[in-house]
């Protein structure tokens, strides 16, 4: 039987990994106590390694998040700042009084670090919600609902930035993405493949079935393998032809 080429990268190796647990389901081998353990720690260990992947994604959220607060963030600014560009008037009085609280956290604030942008957001809303600023919040019809609007806004942000810190610390005290995949590979060479190698000469009708399709995905595997290292060998031959 092909094995899976070791180069294969996470992605690709949590891919062939799932693939062949997929086929598992669809040529189902019953009665052999060696192949349901090795599917069983098969089964763990992907998941384990897909959990690892997902972890990126955590990053790409609290990034939404952040652009999503700062959005309403703007629109707490430009609304107070059309307020305060009219004639003089009692409302433009009490719009340019919001104006000076906004004004010392400044729409800079959106290009903080997140951890100085939440500090400065929540004092902004503590100053803003002020009883003697009431009056002046209530002058400007949506400033309340945009005020609202960045509290929940900022509120979301705080979720995403605690799982992340969860996270963070798990993966911290555990193995790497990389170092899992390696033993996804192990596992699929070294023991499901020599395995199967064995019981399809063995027992052909049983497992020669399941063995094909498991080599085809494999050779599917390691022939993107191929066209993606193929591919990177000639842009980087591009590259030094550019620069020679």
């Amino acid at each position: 039987m092909k094995a899976i080429n070791v180069k294969l990268n996470t992605s690709e190796t949590a891919e062939a990994c799932q693939g062949i647990i997929e086929l598992s389901k669809k040529y189902p081998i019953t009665e052999d106590a060696y192949f349901s353990i090795t599917f069983e720690k098969l089964s763990g260990i992907s998941n384990e390694l897909i959990g690892k992947m997902n972890a990126g994604w955590l990053n790409s959220e609290l990034k939404d998040k952040d652009e999503a607060r700062d959005l309403d963030l703007r629109a707490v600014f430009y609304e107070v700042k059309a307020k305060c560009m009219r004639r003089p008037s009692a409302g433009q009085e009490k719009a340019l009084r919001i104006k000076e609280v906004l004004d010392r956290y400044g729409m800079k604030i959106t290009e903080e670090s997140y951890t100085i942008e939440s500090a400065g957001v929540r004092a902004m809303l503590s100053d803003l919600n002020a009883p003697e600023l009431e009056e002046c919040v209530r002058a400007i019809p949506d400033l309340k609902q945009l005020m609202d609007n960045v509290e929940q806004s900022q509120a979301d942000f705080d979720v995403s930035a605690s799982k992340l810190i969860e996270d963070k610390n798990e993966r911290e005290n555990a193995k790497s993405a990389s170092v899992v995949a390696q033993e996804v590979k192990s596992i699929i060479n070294n023991e499901l493949l020599v395995y199967l190698a064995a019981m399809a000469k063995a027992n052909p009708a049983k497992y020669k079935p399941f063995t094909d399709v498991v080599n085809t995905l494999i050779e599917t595997s390691n022939n993107k393998l191929r066209d993606r290292l193929a591919a990177l060998q000639r842009k980087k031959e591009k590259v030094n032809q550019e620069l020679n």
